[in-house]
C-alpha cells in the first residue's frame, strides 16, 4: 500500500502506471481515475477497495484502476482457462459490475452499455459516455438512499412511486442529454 500514499501519508491520484492491462489505457479512463478515483475503502493490507454503490437490487461495484483489468475475467477470458472468449470485442472494456452484470465501455465510441450476465452479451446502449453513466447510478442510489423503506411496498416490490421519483431525479440530472427511462430499461432496473 505505501506506493498508493503520497510522501505526506494520503492517498495518491490514481494514474496510468497503475494500469495492469494488455491494451493500452483509454484516455477517457486515465482521466476518470486520475481526478475522480474510484478509492472507495481502503483495507490494511491491500490499499483501496473500490466503489461499491447501493442502488437497489446488487451493489454497482467500481473497481480501482490496478484491479480494473483482472476484473475482465469471465467476460474477456475463461475465468478458469484463460481463453479468449469468441464473442468478446477487443475495443470492450467491463469498467463496472452490478453482481456480475458488466456495463462495458465501448472504447472506440465512449458509449458505456450495460447486460445480463450469462451466454453471449447482449449489450443495451445505457449512457453516451461514462461520467454520465457514473453520475447515474449515483443518482439512483441517492434517490433510493433517501426513499430508504419507503421505495419498497410489504412484499418489498418497488412501488410505483419509488420508480417514478428515480425516474424524475435522473431526468433532472440528464437535463436532455440522454433519456431517463431508456437509461433504466437498458439497466432492466426493477423491470
Amino acid at each position: 500500500m505505501r506506493d498508493l500514499l503520497s510522501p505526506w501519508g494520503e492517498l495518491r491520484p490514481q494514474v496510468a502506471s497503475d494500469w495492469q492491462g494488455e491494451v493500452a489505457l483509454p484516455a477517457v479512463l486515465a482521466s476518470f481515475y486520475e481526478q475522480l478515483g474510484p478509492w472507495g475503502e481502503v483495507h490494511e493490507k491491500h490499499g483501496p477497495m473500490g466503489l461499491s454503490i447501493a442502488a437497489g437490487g446488487n451493489p454497482v461495484d467500481i473497481p480501482t484502476l490496478k484491479d480494473l483489468w483482472s476484473r475482465q475475467a469471465c467476460y474477456c477470458w475463461h475465468g478458469n482457462t484463460g481463453e479468449r472468449l469468441p464473442e468478446w470485442q477487443d475495443h470492450w472494456l467491463v469498467v463496472a459490475t452490478e453482481g456480475s452484470n458488466p456495463f462495458m465501455l465501448d472504447t472506440i465510441s465512449g458509449q458505456v452499455y450495460f447486460a445480463l450476465a450469462g451466454g453471449k452479451p447482449d449489450f443495451q446502449l445505457f449512457a453516451p459516455d461514462l461520467l454520465t453513466a457514473f453520475a447515474a447510478i449515483a443518482c439512483v442510489a441517492n434517490t433510493m438512499r433517501e426513499l430508504d423503506e419507503q421505495a419498497f411496498d410489504e412484499t418489498y416490490e418497488l412501488t410505483v412511486a419509488a420508480r417514478a421519483q428515480v425516474a424524475q431525479n435522473l431526468d433532472k440530472l440528464l437535463s436532455g442529454s440522454a433519456d431517463a427511462s431508456q437509461m433504466l430499461a437498458a439497466w432492466r432496473w426493477y423491470c
